[in-house]
């Protein structure tokens, strides 16, 4: 009886084009660069490991967390009103949230593409309809009068990750204001992901307070350099973050995750410091591939999309750099050329760059 119930629950309330995969490590985290995931390039150093719970009471694994402290720390960080800010489970808890609390099966949900995988997974899980925002791959840009036209028809969502990734469109502060507008006129609700945040980009964290429709969603993994504790927040004004906090989870965070981000939140010249080494060896990295005749996109995040002639290159490029134990992304179907690079300071973007460089003139022989 109860493996019918189950299998009636599958099959009638979960999208059958729904496959989730787990991502696997596959890679030598000892002795390889990791430039595959946007992560953090360099190790943090053991003392600072040691240095974090060095003072810790031993009461606090045996209690509940109390997130008192690293609510007050985000709101000075990050010059952010408490009230405006509600904890997360890195930024998919945020889309989570807003799927199940704002949407319903058949709305429609607008975002780029391509993008983060996790806007077209909730999309199906709530059963709405997505509508994919397609960039112009010849030009690797937003057509921003079919963006305008869409919100005129009013879908409930619009998502626009700035920057975006893979592709690096980046969306002006005016443009951003622009669009909230329209939104608002038309009542479409807009998530700015700022998961890019602290590379370059400007926030839209001000227009909170003057358009309701807004939501910005942020994540402590890329421009914190902490993608293991899983923290984000969503940031709106404080009658939706009131509405938010009703169906949250008892505590939004644990001890430990809350521990490391508040030494970091403190520590602020360690985090400012990598982030400076990050935008100098990207900028580096991208004169050195436009010297070489490569064209890349990027210069707001911490990565870098670099496109070849052809996928044949692309592919015999990837996998020298896997025997060297260098990791880079590559994708299938339209951007079969490219290749993303997570940026990281300047001798590894040099060390990157030399291989490179040695495969891609081997190639055009």
């Amino acid at each position: 009886y109860m493996n019918n119930k189950m299998n009636f629950f599958i099959n009638k309330k979960i999208s059958p084009n729904l496959k989730r995969i787990r991502t696997l490590e596959n890679r030598d985290l000892v002795n390889g660069l990791r430039l595959n995931r946007n992560e953090r390039v360099l190790n943090y150093p053991i003392n600072i490991i040691n240095h974090i719970f060095k003072k810790d009471q031993s009461y606090n694994l045996a209690k509940y967390p109390d997130h008192t402290q690293l609510y007050n720390n985000v709101s000075k960080f990050f010059k952010i009103n408490r009230k405006n800010i509600l904890l997360t489970n890195g930024i998919d808890g945020g889309l989570k949230t807003i799927f199940e609390t704002l949407t319903k099966p058949g709305d429609r949900v607008c975002a780029l593409y391509p993008s983060y995988g996790m806007y077209e997974v909730f999309s199906k899980i709530f059963k709405t309809k997505f509508i994919k925002i397609k960039y112009n791959l010849n030009t690797f840009k937003i057509n921003k009068l079919k963006l305008e036209n869409l919100i005129k028809k009013k879908p409930k969502i619009l998502i626009l990750p700035n920057p975006n990734q893979p592709i690096e469109d980046y969306l002006e502060h005016n443009y951003i204001k622009k669009i909230a507008q329209m939104c608002k006129r038309h009542n479409v609700i807009l998530v700015v992901d700022e998961a890019y945040y602290m590379f370059g980009s400007r926030s839209a964290i001000d227009l909170v307070e003057k358009h309701k429709n807004i939501i910005i969603l942020r994540s402590f993994s890329k421009s914190f350099g902490l993608p293991s504790v899983r923290l984000g927040y969503m940031v709106s004004n404080k009658k939706n973050k009131k509405f938010f906090d009703l169906f949250r989870l008892t505590y939004e965070s644990n001890y430990l995750t809350d521990t490391v981000v508040n030494f970091f939140l403190k520590k602020t010249s360690i985090v400012k410091k990598y982030n400076r080494s990050v935008i100098i060896g990207r900028d580096l990295l991208k004169k050195k591939l436009k010297n070489l005749g490569l064209k890349t996109i990027g210069g707001k995040s911490n990565f870098l999309l670099i496109i070849f002639e052809n996928s044949k290159i692309t592919l015999k490029i990837k996998r020298s750099l896997d025997r060297k134990k260098i990791y880079v992304r590559s994708y299938k179907d339209e951007l079969s050329n490219c290749l993303l690079v997570t940026c990281g300071p300047k001798k590894i973007m040099e060390k990157l760059f030399r291989e490179i460089k040695i495969n891609y003139l081997k190639q055009k022989k």
